[in-house]
Order: structure tokens, then C-alpha cells, then sequence
């Protein structure tokens, strides 16, 4: 029943994206070019929400935060490739399924790129794992445990937060 739900999430986020204009490249490229908002308000609101709605849902007994741990060479590697990959195609994962959905050519070729990608360090990651994930691993780290509140008390002002500049951030310089 979950794959359920979740399968029709995906669906709801992804009709979203596409009335949000999120599967056109050259909205985000004008969105990375501060010319044009709307994805950059989205990013916000779904920040926002997201961390709102997480927490709640956590706070309430109807879902189980579970941090990964926190590996620094991991996390500057992965950052390093997907600004890299947003740069040269012009989308991330999730637009890039969305603009596939509607049957764009350079989206189906980002996500060939992206599955390459994963195959690979699936297969690669276990004759490295030894070595190189020992190296900068500081296991699971959130802001609310260093700090020693729960996280709910931080995701309500900092969701809020982002969902009120999501809101007052300038209209469009121009349209595309």
C-alpha cells in the first residue's frame, strides 16, 4: 500500500512541476539567471511545506525521521557532479522526470545520464567502501540535535520562513 501512496504522490508532484513550468529548461535557466521567479518560488514553498509537514507528521506518530549519516567527501563529491549535471542539462532529477513525462528529448537523455551514473556507483562504491567511507563520516547530524531541541521547534519558523519569502519574492522580470 505504500508503494500505492507514494506512486501517486510522485504523480501529484510531478503534475506540479509541469504546471509550475518546471519541466522547461528555459525556465529554469532564466530561474538560475534571476530573471524569472516562479521556480525559485516553488523551491521555497515546497522547502517550507516540506518541512513543516515532516515534522508534524513525525511529531504526531505517522512517520519516522531517519537521518542518514554525514559524509563530508561524500556530500562535496555528489554536489561537485550535480551542480555539474544541472549546468550542462539544465535540470535536476525530479524536473527532468517531469519534462520526460511530456516527452522531451534532452530529459530523457538527462535521466539516461543520471541511471549511468547511480549503475555505476552501485557497482563501484563496494570495492571502495572501506577506504573512502571512513574518511570525514560524522555519522547522523541535524541542527535541532546539536542545538537540543526537537525539530519541530525549528521546522515551524524556518518552514515559515521560506514560505513567507517564497511570497515576497519580486514578479517575473521577464516572461518565457
Amino acid at each position: 500500500m505504500k508503494l500505492v501512496y507514494g506512486s501517486m504522490l510522485g504523480v501529484v508532484f510531478g503534475a506540479l512541476l509541469q504546471l509550475a513550468g518546471a519541466s522547461s529548461h528555459t525556465k529554469i535557466i532564466n530561474a538560475l539567471r534571476l530573471r524569472d521567479w516562479t521556480i525559485i518560488k516553488l523551491i521555497l514553498t515546497g522547502i517550507g511545506v516540506g518541512m513543516i509537514g515532516v515534522h508534524l507528521l513525525d511529531a504526531w506518530g505517522l512517520a519516522h525521521m531517519k537521518v542518514k549519516d554525514l559524509y563530508m567527501p561524500g556530500v562535496l563529491e555528489a554536489g561537485l557532479i550535480f551542480g555539474i549535471g544541472f549546468a550542462v542539462s539544465g535540470y535536476c532529477p525530479g524536473t527532468a522526470l517531469a519534462a520526460a513525462a511530456e516527452g522531451k528529448a534532452d530529459a530523457l537523455v538527462t535521466m539516461s545520464g543520471g541511471l549511468v551514473g547511480a549503475l555505476t556507483f552501485a557497482f563501484l562504491i563496494p570495492e571502495f567502501e572501506q577506504g573512502i567511507l571512513t574518511v570525514g563520516h560524522y555519522g547522523p547530524v541535524t541542527l535541532s540535535g546539536w542545538l537540543g531541541v526537537r525539530g519541530i521547534w525549528l521546522a515551524l519558523p524556518l518552514g515559515s520562513l521560506a514560505i513567507w519569502l517564497a511570497q515576497r519574492l519580486p514578479e517575473n522580470r521577464s516572461r518565457s
